[in-house]
């Protein structure tokens, strides 16, 4: 088979990451970039391609109507804007890709087009959108609006990537000219408008900024829903996909990629990478150990089960008693993790019987569990069966962890031939899009 990519989603974006745990890190100062920048130089050395940062725009409150559970434990809140840490995480790194969470309600394509050139000449061709349509009404209102629906969501970002692809296009690299002698910087003859009329947004153009190495960041979406999937064959390079079993993510690669055919893009181009981590042990016996009190410990954390499931879908879960039979869901939210969070439920289950069953190892997505070894072949074997394109490790900025994952699974995953031992191009997209 060939080889695959590995990348890292930063779930708790540039916030305490992990305070109160035993992996939080030890000696940073909180709202510093150093912890930050020694995770991301532990991925380079272990050949990642990019680091993902998650953001969001409000102070939770769904669960229990009130933002204690959330602030007293440091979790989802607070949280800095991620934009700006990347130029130091830039400096800190030569290769590897970073990619910042924008919103694309809470932005016009235009102010964001400009950011994203701006931030790929910082980088010299490493910067990646991670596109949401974030999911909470709490957010929406903090910019004085009602959330869209769910799908119309969707349609605004589809509209949104529109504009930003054509005012990327409105100032090409055909118009840099730079020539002492003539004295003539860039020509206008190349530079244009885009005159566009939309129904959420309107844009003159052109960008009054000249094209990064990329000319344009590589898009990055996770879309679960049926509207989210068609989204993200369109417009993503890299599709995030978060399954907890070998034949959902079969089923999501396929209907990804053939989406992206039945719509003219080419497949090749459309990396499907499925989130997961590691529970690492010396030997088989203390990995299987390691991931049992791991279980015992979530299952008996109800709250912060219910809090992270309230969050994203706006669902209160505190208030359905654990011990009757789950009222029918639905939500304006996050529908696929509603999905997903109910998909163990039978009729008459309890709430107490959905959050039991659903009491992982605390990793989003599929887990490897074993040592370095055997987790390489597992990932191999996964891998072959379901034809993806790379696995995401979903975790806070942990750098003890990240050095687990680079100096022992890494290493394992090299000798087999799956992950790359350097990086041959010079822009986050060339790499990307290497194998």
């Amino acid at each position: 088979m060939s080889q695959f990519h590995l990348g890292w989603f930063n779930g708790a974006g540039f916030s305490l990451n992990g305070w109160g745990s035993p992996s939080f890190g030890t000696g940073y100062e909180p709202w510093e970039p150093g912890m930050f920048q020694d995770g991301i130089r532990i991925l380079e050395r272990g050949g990642f391609d990019f680091m993902i940062f998650e953001d969001s725009s409000m102070v939770p409150e769904t669960y229990g109507g009130s933002p204690e559970f959330y602030l007293n434990r440091g979790i989802m809140a607070p949280k800095l804007d991620p934009v700006p840490l990347v130029p130091y995480l830039a400096l800190a790194t030569k290769h590897i890709g970073i990619v910042p969470t924008l919103t694309t309600g809470f932005y016009h394509p235009w102010l964001l087009a400009r950011l994203m050139t701006t931030l790929d000449h910082l980088t010299k061709g490493r910067i990646g959108w991670n596109i949401v349509t974030a999911t909470t009404q709490l957010a929406w209102s903090n910019y004085g609006m009602t959330q869209p629906p769910h799908d119309e969501r969707y349609n605004l970002a589809d509209e949104f990537v529109e504009v930003a692809k054509k005012l990327w296009d409105s100032f090409p690299a055909s118009a840099e000219v730079l020539d002492p002698e003539t004295g003539i910087a860039y020509t206008a003859a190349d530079v244009h408008p885009i005159h566009f009329e939309g129904k959420y947004f309107s844009s003159r153009g052109p960008l009054n900024a000249p094209p990064g190495p990329q000319r344009q960041p590589v898009l990055f979406q996770a879309g679960g829903s049926p509207a989210g999937r068609r989204f993200a064959a369109k417009n993503a390079e890299v599709v995030i996909a978060s399954c907890t079993s070998v034949k959902d993510m079969k089923e999501y690669y396929a209907d990804v990629k053939e989406y992206a055919v039945s719509i003219g893009r080419d497949p090749s181009t459309v990396k499907v990478m499925f989130t997961t981590g590691v529970v690492l042990g010396h030997s088989e016996s203390e990995a299987q150990a390691q991931a049992e009190q791991r279980r015992e410990g979530i299952k008996k954390n109800y709250a912060m089960q219910m809090a992270g499931i309230s969050n994203i879908t706006g669902i209160d879960f505190s208030k359905l008693d654990l011990d009757e039979p789950l009222p029918e869901l639905t939500t304006n939210g996050s529908q696929s993790s509603l999905k997903e969070f109910l998909s163990t439920a039978e009729p008459g289950s309890t709430l107490r019987q959905v959050l039991e069953s659903k009491a992982n190892v605390g990793i989003m997505g599929l887990p490897f569990i074993g040592t370095a070894d055997s987790i390489a072949g597992q990932m191999q074997d996964v891998m072959a069966e379901v034809g993806g394109d790379g696995f995401l490790f979903g975790s806070s900025i942990s750098p003890d962890y990240m050095t687990s994952v680079v100096d022992r699974v890494v290493p394992a995953l090299r000798k087999r031939g799956l992950v790359r031992t350097g990086y041959d191009h010079a822009t986050f997209r060339e790499n990307v899009m290497e194998f």
